[in-house]
């Protein structure tokens, strides 16, 4: 039987959603809730868009067993909370990051998540290139080592509509830090924040963060930068180990290698016929729904938490 499935926003990230959707078996998109007139379809076919979760409540041929929240992050923990005021037998996945906040991201991740399945859309994570290159690293581990370093980077050319960004994703940090967490989270675990600055211009929304990570009963060092101020998306991570190797994860290539010795030893890519972040969110959602990975509900805010905590 397939599981029935509504998205909540459908923007730019619910529409990727939708198509990512259609190459996984076993579900259908049943309808779209926005609060501006949309279109959206699924397999070829129109499904109806309403304004509210609460116009489908009386419509049980809607009721979803998952919902999908991909309206602005400030908006996570509202539409959340209405989803378990409605639909309590569902299983919500909800756009990266949860929230924007501690208070808000405990909310859905703890109080909801306690009482219905929630998961966040670390889609970032579970992409094909971060899984070629945890395979390389187990398959290789004697001859890589152990990590010693990682760098991660994110840049997005938001300059030309800066406003409209803010309003819906918050800041560099906020919007593509909770992805390079989630990446390195699959290669070593970070435990503590160490610092988190902002560089420059604040329009620009250039931040450095650091971060102590763990991997292997060793201790070692994260840095995460992240900018809207760069003349096309950027994102890759950098994971260098004892032998003096380097795994290197072009996110939106969706291409990678490792170097060894002073030469490449392995490549991965692609041949372009999914986008990129279609790419991502199938791989997302067969790992999500397979349930042969996904990240714990401690681990989830864990991250949060060194995301969004505002010590420094």
């Amino acid at each position: 039987m397939e599981r029935k499935v509504v998205i909540v926003g459908i923007g730019v990230a619910g529409r990727v959603h939708a198509r990512a959707l259609e190459d996984v078996s076993g579900v259908d998109l049943v309808a779209g809730i926005d609060t501006s007139p949309c279109n959206l379809t699924f397999c070829g076919n129109e499904k109806p868009v309403y304004t509210s979760l609460f116009d489908i409540v009386s419509e049980s041929r809607l009721h979803p067993d998952i919902v999908v929240v991909a309206t602005p992050t400030r908006t996570h923990a509202k539409v959340c909370g209405e989803i378990g005021e409605y639909f309590r037998e569902a299983s919500i996945i909800v756009e990266k990051p949860a929230a924007d906040n501690l208070e808000d991201a405990r909310r859905i991740v703890y109080d909801i998540g306690g009482k219905q399945p929630v998961t966040v859309a670390y889609h970032m994570a579970f992409s094909p290139v971060v899984e070629w290159g945890l395979e390389q690293a187990a398959e290789r581990a004697d001859e890589l080592g152990t990590p010693i370093a990682v760098e991660s980077w994110g840049a997005d050319p938001y300059q030309s509509d800066l406003a409209s960004v803010q309003k819906s994703l918050g800041n560099s940090w906020i919007d593509s830090g909770i992805n390079a967490l989630s990446v390195i989270e699959r290669f070593v675990k970070p435990i503590e924040r160490t610092s988190l600055r902002r560089l420059g211009d604040p329009s620009r929304s250039v931040f450095e963060g650091t971060f102590l990570c763990e991997a292997d009963g060793n201790q070692l060092s994260a840095t995460v930068m992240t900018s809207w101020y760069s003349t096309a998306p950027s994102r890759w991570t950098r994971i260098r180990y004892s032998s003096g190797a380097e795994l290197v994860m072009d996110h939106n290539a969706v291409a990678g290698y490792i170097r060894q010795n002073g030469a490449a030893s392995a490549v991965f890519g692609s041949d372009g016929t999914i986008p990129r972040r279609e790419a991502h969110y199938r791989a997302l959602y067969r790992s999500w729904l397979s349930r042969k990975e996904v990240f714990a509900t401690d681990t989830s805010m864990r991250l949060h938490q060194l995301l969004l905590s505002i010590e420094d």
